[in-house]
């Protein structure tokens, strides 16, 4: 990305908002007993924390984040829980054997990798064989914000897909990247995220902020934003302002 919205707060922020979702993305873990699951990109390390307290003493979690501060976070969190742990690292390459992994997890992490094939790699290479991949990715042009502003909700779409996001199609390519580098039984499910105020778009989304960017950049005009913003201003008023887009949750297994 240009700018790096995002931080310790907006993920705490996020994590409560899908809570549901990432309820949903630890169960394939819960019948496994023992060694070492990955949460690749822990950012504040909530999941590794709920997975560590899911899964009990006989299974270990470690967070791995390339962002000090974020682990810093993360760790402040642990207290005395003895079955997780948080190191500062790379996506690739992972610091483990081949084979020595029972579970990795990863939640919006491809989305900023321009080139994701190395991830997979390591990722295949560390994991044990039968055992689970689990995926979080947002789909981001499923965005919508059910206004008569076709083009402008496409141009959205478009600047936030193609320019804003580093690898702005991660979520539509999961099932093709999975494949081709040998992961089994891959499946696909689809999860809606829906906000009902403009103040929920600019908390979770940054609308504002993104729409301020796509006008200091020619990609929108100023009466073109206006207008926009005047629509969404008199949806929210009217109690009806509705935007939603798409995750995708995939499971896979080595």
């Amino acid at each position: 990305m240009d700018a790096k919205h995002y931080g310790a707060g907006y993920l705490m922020d996020t994590g409560d908002f899908l809570k549901q979702l990432k309820i949903h993305s630890y169960t394939p873990f819960s019948l496994i007993k023992e060694g070492t699951i990955i949460d690749l990109g822990c950012g504040t390390g909530m999941d590794a924390v709920n997975m560590a307290d899911m899964l009990g003493n006989g299974v270990k979690v470690i967070g791995i984040d390339h962002d000090p501060g974020m682990i810093e976070q993360a760790k402040k969190a642990v207290g005395v829980r003895e079955n997780v742990n948080f190191v500062a690292g790379e996506v690739a390459p992972l610091d483990f054997e081949d084979n020595a992994v029972s579970g990795i997890r990863m939640e919006r992490v491809i989305q900023h990798l321009p080139q994701p094939d190395k991830m997979f790699q390591e990722v295949y290479r560390v994991l044990r064989v039968d055992h689970p991949l689990i995926i979080v990715e947002t789909i981001w042009n499923s965005l919508n914000f059910y206004t008569a502003h076709i083009e402008i909700e496409q141009k959205v779409r478009d600047y936030l897909t193609g320019k804003k996001v580093n690898n702005g199609w991660a979520g539509n390519k999961l099932t093709s990247d999975l494949l081709s580098n040998g992961f089994r039984e891959v499946r696909l499910e689809t999860h809606c995220m829906v906000v009902r105020s403009k103040e929920e778009a600019n908390r979770y989304l940054f609308l504002d902020r993104i729409l301020e960017e796509m006008t200091d950049k020619k990609v929108l005009t100023e009466v073109e934003v206006a207008d926009f913003l005047q629509t969404l201003l008199l949806a929210d008023e009217k109690g009806c302002f509705t935007c939603s887009m798409n995750l995708v949750l995939a499971k896979a297994v080595k």
